[in-house]
């Protein structure tokens, strides 16, 4: 964990420049309204976190999430990652062994559509692929594309509060395994209030499904998270989450900074959860098993729900 200060440190000093271009435009009410309906084209935004496994096992990450907004329905984005894995020597006594590296690359295309009516509803649907450029000797990439879809469902049953549900799966004989999940599919629930016009909380719960290691059992998580608005668009969010079985982690912390974030956003196949711990949760495609051995993991792709599952995707 002693890499974990040095990869905050880095995140809020190349996120820094969001801010300062954020900052040069002035805040008004006619200007935020016209951003909620047309978002800006370009989004992106950078992320760090650490998980914590029981035998030892650590991981840290950081990574970015760059989404371009090429209609007012349909988005693109990509999200690189580099991670850092320390867990105890298989061969010796006491020891640790270490490996740091890129691992494979989600690209998402996301489907949505808000509908004008009670609750405000919103659909999306995700497809997603996961490019090869992991090294596979070192466990960071599964050696071939992976492809996914998910499906998320959001509603607003009253001014300052929402709710989402998510679901997706893999397509291909490539596993989705990632830091959350060891399944075929995934899915969450989860929800969020405004406190204030800066600032939010949210929880949720996240499970993975289809066939898994009977001797661990299915995968499941709990989180909790803030989210605040730094000026215009950005936002800063944080999240932490609690693994209650299978192979996700007992304990993670992800930290986001920038307009890649939605701020109260429900409408998606992920959250803005699923968009921060999928920057290294869902990115690290089977990094996360909890297992001591090194060799090849699987992958995935950061889309919704608990997977990045970006299941997803935080």
């Amino acid at each position: 964990m002693t890499r974990l200060p040095r990869c905050l440190l880095a995140l809020l000093v190349a996120a820094s420049p969001a801010v300062a271009q954020s900052s040069s435009h002035p805040d008004s009410a006619a200007a935020a309204g016209e951003e909620a309906t047309h978002p800006a084209p370009f989004q992106y935004g950078v992320a760090g976190g650490a998980l914590s496994y029981e035998g030892g096992r650590q991981e840290q990450a950081v990574g970015a999430v760059l989404r371009w907004v090429t209609t007012p329905w349909l988005s693109l984005s990509a999200t690189p990652t580099a991670v850092h894995v320390r867990q105890p020597s298989a061969t010796a006594v006491g020891g640790y062994d270490a490996r740091t590296g890129a691992v494979d690359l989600p690209l998402d295309a996301t489907l949505s559509h808000e509908f004008k009516a009670p609750w405000s509803p919103g659909v999306a649907l995700e497809f997603g692929v996961s490019l090869p450029v992991g090294d596979t000797a070192s466990g960071f990439g599964a050696g071939k594309a992976g492809y996914s879809a998910g499906a998320g469902l959001g509603f607003s049953p009253a001014e300052r509060l929402w709710i989402h549900l998510g679901a997706g799966r893999s397509l291909t004989d490539v596993g989705m395994q990632t830091a959350f999940a060891s399944g075929s599919g995934w899915g969450d629930a989860s929800a969020g209030v405004s406190l204030t016009e800066r600032f939010s909380v949210s929880g949720g719960y996240s499970t993975d499904f289809g066939a898994v290691d009977s001797t661990l059992g299915h995968s499941r998580s709990i989180d909790g998270g803030l989210a605040l608005v730094v000026k215009g668009p950005t936002t800063l969010n944080v999240n932490a989450s609690h693994g209650v079985s299978g192979v996700a982690p007992r304990w993670s912390l992800a930290i986001g900074l920038g307009t890649a974030f939605p701020y109260l956003t429900h409408v998606g196949a992920g959250t803005p959860i699923d968009a921060l711990r999928g920057t290294f949760g869902g990115g690290t495609h089977g990094l996360g098993n909890g297992n001591s051995g090194t060799g090849p993991g699987n992958s995935g792709s950061a889309g919704g729900g608990g997977n990045g599952r970006g299941r997803k995707t935080l």
